[in-house]
């Protein structure tokens, strides 16, 4: 009952700032703003009635969308916003928000918001359709047709000559015992944000070259793996899965990490697959200890250590 009621005064204060912000030509302060994401960020991640964090998730979208088109919000930090990812590329010309609503411990749903850095405002909102996209690993997407994640990274890249495109790092939850990394592609066509673009190539001897548009690694939910850009030495990395029999019942055989690791390094506009980026390997995939009941993820965001 304590809940229900805290979580009902927040959606109440938070919906009277955006009305508010309407009515009187969004005089509202950024920090105010701030103040009520806070409280609804938290209600996300704790609350454990799931119309709650339902309502709660919708609620910020539409309190973090009024403010990111204050003028001036893109230089604002929203440092109080823990649990929401906030990625800001070199250049600096945009920042991507996003964040993870768990509707129950097999379903989970992500939003996001693309705020562009230019003198007049400019916002775009991410709509999960990650059910809808039948060939993710060679479609290109929009931004109301999303491959939902939470980023945790992005790193710039040039295609051709004065074509800016992104890699972008993201983590999704996925079900009760997998885990999805993500490398996605985004890139400006019109001024439009575009998500997915050929320009991953898997190479295999004896193999003709396999080109995706963006990279999904699906592994246990009792592991840790990485998918991420490791800047010494200048190449994206992640693990190398084989499948392995889970010492949780409900995992059954499963992909898990052996210990080695594989890449894409970037030459003339695409990203091509290195086999074996160091030479240490293990001969079977490492044993997760269960923490937590049965080991599942201990940090709330991106799984258990590993990105």
């Amino acid at each position: 009952m304590k809940s229900i009621i805290i979580s009902s005064l927040l959606f109440l204060m938070c919906l009277g700032i955006v009305e508010t912000a309407q009515a009187e030509k969004d005089d509202i302060s950024l920090e105010a703003y701030e103040d009520s994401l806070a409280g609804l960020a938290e209600i996300i991640m704790m609350d454990t009635i799931a119309d709650n964090r339902l309502e709660a998730a919708n609620v910020f979208k539409k309190t973090l969308k009024a403010a990111l088109k204050k003028q001036g919000a893109f230089d604002y930090p929203f440092d109080s916003l823990k649990t929401i990812s906030i990625q800001q590329p070199e250049d600096n010309k945009f920042r991507i928000f996003t964040w993870q609503l768990c509707h129950d411990s097999n379903t989970f749903e992500y939003f996001g918001m693309i705020q562009m850095n230019a003198t007049k405002p400019k916002v775009y909102e991410l709509a999960d359709k990650s059910e809808k996209v039948r060939n993710p690993k060679h479609e290109t997407l929009t931004t109301r047709k999303w491959y939902g994640a939470l980023y945790y990274n992005i790193r710039p890249f040039t295609k051709r000559k004065r074509n800016k495109y992104y890699l972008v790092f993201g983590f999704d939850a996925y079900s009760y015992t997998e885990r999805q990394k993500i490398l996605d592609v985004l890139y400006f066509q019109n001024g439009r944000p575009k998500f997915g673009a050929p320009v991953l190539v898997t190479q295999e001897e004896g193999q003709p070259d396999e080109v995706a548009s963006r990279y999904i690694m699906k592994y246990a939910a009792s592991s840790a793996a990485t998918l991420n850009f490791n800047d010494e030495l200048n190449m994206v990395i992640y693990d190398h899965l084989i499948m392995f029999g889970s010492p949780y019942k409900e995992e059954g055989i499963t992909m898990m990490p052996d210990g080695s690791y594989h890449g894409f390094k970037y030459k003339r506009g695409k990203w091509y697959s290195v086999e074996k980026v160091f030479t240490h390997k293990q001969e079977v995939a490492p044993v997760v200890k269960p923490t937590l009941g049965r080991g599942r993820k201990t940090n709330p965001l991106l799984g258990p250590g590993k990105n």
